[in-house]
């Protein structure tokens, strides 16, 4: 998560008079970035009084809400106009602040170990996020390398046995590629099977 804090010293236009004093505003921005579930960013704002009137718009054309959601990878802005009452000045603060959302890969999660003894508690080898990525591989192999189970595009969990044999208990190693297409991401490990 991102925090970006900005320091103002507003200067005011006065609609009638002078101010004596001018209030410091503090602004923050947190983001988040566009990982598993698309991003999102709240905006804090510090140093108002409660009879200040305050406008908010976002880039994505939200208005009026410290937070938004839905967020992709791109830039992004937020304009923030306060209307200040003292005595019977009014003055107003326009000021627009810019903020990014990046990407980072979703990260999958499978098992370390499972037991495939029918007592139907952790059966299966289950993994998790494979859904964000419609054209993953998953392949698994034995401890000479021969693959012993393979998946692609959709994800069923696997049940440790090989052409309908139940493999020995044992560690298996997988890779799993992100996207079966382009074989430049992925990830390794192992499983262990325990009856």
């Amino acid at each position: 998560m991102f925090r970006f804090t900005l320091f103002i010293l507003v200067t005011f236009i006065a609609c009638q008079g002078t101010m004596s004093s001018q209030p410091l505003y503090q602004f923050t921005i947190t983001a988040t970035k566009d990982i598993c579930e698309k991003a999102t960013a709240a905006l804090e704002i510090s140093g108002t009084e409660p009879s200040d009137t305050i406008s908010i718009l976002w880039s994505n054309g939200q208005a009026n809400s410290r937070q938004i959601q839905e967020l992709v990878t791109g830039n992004y802005s937020v304009n923030i106009k306060i209307k200040h009452k003292h005595d019977t000045l009014v003055f107003i603060k326009d000021t627009t602040l810019y903020f990014s959302v990046e990407k980072e890969l979703c990260g999958v999660s499978i098992d370390k170990y499972f037991s495939p003894n029918g007592d139907n508690y952790h059966d299966k080898m289950e993994a998790g996020n494979f859904e964000y990525y419609p054209n993953f591989e998953f392949t698994i192999f034995n401890k000479w390398g021969q693959q012993v189970h393979s998946q692609k595009h959709s994800y069923t969990p696997w049940d440790g046995k090989w052409n309908g044999i139940e493999l020995p208990d044992g560690t298996y190693f997988y890779i799993f590629f992100y996207d079966s297409s382009q074989k430049t991401k992925f990830v390794k490990g192992d499983v262990t099977i325990l009856r």
